[in-house]
């Protein structure tokens, strides 16, 4: 099989993680300060994770099983289950979310705007999901080149976005005063500083998605030396643009303005009010969906894969049925992708179908599932702190002092601790206030955590 090339594997990085909604997302809750935000975020979480995981992958070379193998280097197999199974918690409900944007995009390209039912949404969704599934199934290993096509086309369509930015800033035209003082963070009362503190611990999960990578570093020629070499081409690509994308959505509208868009339709939003300050026909908008119909598209078949590999590949005998990880010949993990889509498509029927009830239950699970993302990144820094202090020696060394290394990773560690603080309780409210957010999210985590461990209990008395 032909390997993968550096810039292949830079844009499944890039197509896995980057994403407009974050970006439009973090401008209206913050306005323009939520740039220096992701600049910040981008240098002490998004780097040091980068350099953790071009290590371990480097060190790891021949492993396919990507952030579980990671974990379990430092931090053996027990743990690495319950990183894993938190990931793919979070991750199973990202699947679904991913399918039904397609939809949405597709009204975009035939009718100028989201005039999609839900019926129809449902639909369309489960065609999506079922398209990844066979792309998954049978061109797994080819899918690579549509990848790097995708990417650049996103890196295409992204770069139109600042390019106009910049025109309109230049010529006086912009939605938004950008000036030196529009950057500063306010702290001068407690809401805003909760605020702040809040939009920080999510601007987190706007990074995450890069140890996608994880599932093909044995893919690469000269892993060892090309893999990290991968990651920092994306992760820099990544923290440009978000930082970027902040002062060039600015120029176009308000905070206020795009405080009145859904987060679906945030991605192609951005781009009509760039269209309405650039005089362009309605062409314009179709052009960029048909644009995104393809990058979310490309994301949903690489999400299904990574997660298949990253739960299902390396996890020791009885963990999961057998069945679950079970392998063709060509190494494919047919029964855990066919398992993930089923599931996938029953979350969509349910809230489509299911009645008010029904989807205020799924939605309500959902949220509970949203810590759950965090736990994966927090064992992987105590897994780096470990390895570094065991001295292991990889191929590629973010810092050769053990010592520096293992204030990386706990810089990490930190940085996933107030994730998790913050992106669930508010300081500028009494605790009682927001019992029910906490109970919501934290009690989430718990509720996961504990189904896993009792999956893990009755797996080991089978066998």
């Amino acid at each position: 099989m032909k390997k993968f090339s550096v810039t292949s594997l830079a844009m499944i990085i890039f197509v896995g993680v980057f994403g407009f909604p974050n970006i439009a997302n973090n401008f209206k809750a913050v306005g323009t300060s939520a740039s220096l935000m992701l600049m910040v975020g981008a240098i002490i979480f998004f780097l040091p994770l980068c350099l953790i995981m071009a290590e371990f992958g480097a060190y790891a070379k021949d492993r396919a099983a990507g952030i579980y193998a990671w974990i379990e280097i430092g931090l053996g197999k027990k743990i690495a289950y319950i990183a894993i199974w938190s990931y793919f918690v979070a991750n199973i409900f990202y699947l679904p979310t991913l399918a039904t944007r397609i939809p949405t995009y597709l009204s975009f390209v035939f009718f100028g705007d989201a005039e999609v039912t839900n019926t129809q949404t449902a639909l369309l969704g489960t065609v999506a999901l079922i398209f990844a599934l066979i792309i998954g199934l049978k061109y797994e290993k080819q899918f690579h080149k549509v990848s790097t096509f995708v990417g650049y086309l996103s890196l295409f369509v992204a770069g139109i976005f600042l390019v106009a930015g910049i025109y309109v800033y230049a010529t006086g035209q912009s939605s938004t005063a950008i000036t030196a003082t529009t950057f500063a963070i306010n702290l001068h009362d407690k809401p805003s500083i909760a605020m702040i503190l809040s939009t920080f611990a999510w601007i987190i999960f706007a990074f995450g998605g890069a140890e996608i990578c994880g599932v093909y570093v044995d893919k690469l020629d000269e892993p060892e030396k090309n893999f990290p070499k991968a990651i920092f081409i994306a992760s820099a690509t990544i923290g440009i643009l978000y930082v970027l994308g902040i002062l060039a959505i600015a120029t176009f509208g308000t905070a206020d303005e795009f405080s009145q868009v859904s987060l679906v339709n945030a991605v192609i939003s951005g781009y009509q009010f760039m269209g309405q300050k650039l005089g362009l026909g309605p062409w314009f908008i179709r052009m960029i969906a048909v644009s995104y119909t393809l990058i979310t598209t490309v994301s949903l078949v690489l999400w299904s894969v990574a997660l298949a590999k990253s739960v299902f590949s390396e996890v020791p005998e009885g963990t999961f049925p057998e069945w679950l990880t079970r392998k063709t010949e060509t190494g494919v993990l047919k029964n855990s992708l066919i398992f993930q889509t089923i599931l996938a498509l029953l979350f969509i029927f349910l809230t489509t179908f299911g009645g008010d009830k029904a989807g205020e239950l799924y939605y309500k699970i959902y949220d509970m599932s949203t810590m759950s993302f965090i736990v994966p990144y927090f064992f992987l820094a105590l897994s780096y702190i470990i390895f570094k202090k065991k001295n292991h020696i990889s191929p590629f060394q973010a810092v050769k002092n053990p010592i520096a290394g293992m204030v990386l990773g706990s810089l990490l560690l930190i940085l996933c601790l107030v994730s998790l603080i913050f992106s669930g309780y508010d300081i500028s409210k009494s605790f009682a206030d927001q019992m029910g957010t906490i109970e919501l999210y934290y009690g989430g985590l718990l509720f996961f955590l504990l189904i896993g461990v009792v999956i893990k209990f009755f797996s080991g008395k089978k066998r």
